[in-house]
C-alpha cells in the first residue's frame, strides 16, 4: 500500500500476478461507497466478454471492500484491479444538483493520477453492462484526439442554448469516455474545468463543463460503445441512464442487467429497494402487473405516506 498522489490517500494492487503483465487496455471508475457492487457488476459483464485481452482496472473511490471482486480475479488471470483511494477535498466545493454527489468529479483527477503509468483509458460510470470484446477500442487510434465518445442525442437543444453551449456541435455523454492522457494534460482541461465549474448552475455539472471545453477535441463514437436509446442495434456498452438503477426492484426496464446481475458475485445480496416515494410509486406498479395485489397496495400506501411526508 503506498501513498502516491496529491488526490490519493493510499493505493494498492489486487492480481494473481504482477511480475511480466502488459495491458492491452486501462479500465476506470470514479465511484463513491454506494457503487461499489454496481462498479463490480460492470467490472464481471467486461470480463465475461474480453477474456483474450489483458485488463487493467482501475478503481477511484473513498471507500473499499474486496468482496467480489477477489472472485472475479481467481476466475480471470488476465487481468489486474488497481485500488485508489481518494482524497476528496480538492472536491468538495464543487455544486452537485439532484442525485448527484460530488462523486462525478472524481474522474476529472483519473488522467492527473495515472499520467506516469499509461497513455490513454477508457472511463466507465458504474451503471453499465458490456455486452460483447473492446478490442475495437483496443485498435482505435486516439492521438489526435483528447478524447473519443458518444453523443447524447436526447440531449434538447434548449438546454444547451441556456448554458451557452454551440447547438451546431454535437454533445457528447461523458459515462463512457476514451481519455488520451498527454493530450488532455495539453489541454489543461482539469484547471479549465475548475475555472468554470462554479460560473453557473449546470443540470449535468460534470457533463456540461466537459463538453465547453472539449467541443473541438473529441472523436464521436458509434452509440455502440455508448448505447442508451431505442435504436435497434446490437451494443457493446449499455448505459442504464435512467431512474432508478437497474439493480433497484423499482427498476421497470432491467431484464438485460439482471442476468449478469444473478452471475456475478452480488448474486445473493438482495436488490435495492425503494428510496422515495417515486421508486416507491413505481415498484408498486411492478408488483400489481406481477399480480402481487396485496404487496403492490402496501407499496402504494408507502408511496403516498413518502410523498406526504416530503
Amino acid at each position: 500500500m503506498s501513498n502516491t498522489h496529491r488526490f490519493v490517500k493510499e493505493s494498492y494492487t489486487l492480481s494473481t500476478h504482477q511480475d511480466n503483465f502488459v495491458p492491452d487496455i486501462n479500465i476506470a471508475f470514479a465511484i463513491d461507497k454506494n457503487y461499489l457492487r454496481p462498479c463490480g457488476v460492470t467490472l464481471f459483464s467486461i470480463t465475461e466478454h474480453n477474456k483474450d485481452l489483458n485488463i487493467d482496472f482501475h478503481i477511484f473511490t473513498t471507500f473499499f471492500d474486496r468482496f467480489g471482486y477477489d472472485e472475479i480475479l481467481a476466475n480471470n488471470p488476465n487481468i489486474r484491479i488497481h485500488v485508489y483511494i481518494l482524497d476528496t477535498q480538492a472536491y468538495d466545493h464543487l455544486q452537485v444538483n439532484g442525485h448527484f454527489t460530488t462523486a462525478i468529479y472524481y474522474r476529472l483527477s483519473i488522467a492527473d493520477i495515472l499520467k506516469d503509468k499509461v497513455e490513454r483509458f477508457l472511463y466507465l460510470d458504474a451503471d453499465i453492462l458490456c455486452f460483447r470484446s473492446l478490442k475495437k477500442l483496443v485498435q482505435f487510434d486516439l492521438s489526435p484526439y483528447v478524447l473519443a465518445a458518444v453523443q447524447d442525442k436526447c440531449m434538447k437543444k434548449e438546454y444547451m442554448l441556456s448554458i451557452g453551449l454551440d447547438t451546431n456541435k454535437k454533445y457528447f455523454n461523458s459515462g463512457v469516455m476514451f481519455i488520451n492522457i498527454a493530450a488532455w494534460h495539453k489541454n489543461d482541461v482539469f484547471n479549465k474545468f475548475n475555472a468554470l465549474i462554479n460560473e453557473k448552475i449546470y443540470k449535468f455539472p460534470d457533463q456540461d463543463v466537459l463538453n465547453f471545453i472539449l467541443s473541438d477535441h473529441v472523436y464521436f463514437l458509434d452509440q455502440e460503445f455508448n448505447y442508451f436509446t431505442q435504436d435497434p442495434i446490437d451494443p457493446v456498452i449499455m448505459h442504464f441512464v435512467s431512474s432508478p438503477k437497474p439493480w433497484n426492484v423499482a427498476a421497470p426496464h432491467s431484464q438485460k442487467y439482471l442476468p449478469y446481475y444473478y452471475k456475478s458475485p452480488w448474486k445473493d445480496i438482495p436488490l435495492d429497494m425503494p428510496r422515495n416515494s417515486k421508486e416507491a410509486k413505481k415498484y408498486a406498479k411492478i408488483l400489481w402487473k406481477k399480480g402481487k395485489f396485496f404487496e403492490s397496495l402496501k407499496w402504494y400506501l408507502i408511496y403516498i405516506n413518502k410523498k406526504l411526508n416530503k
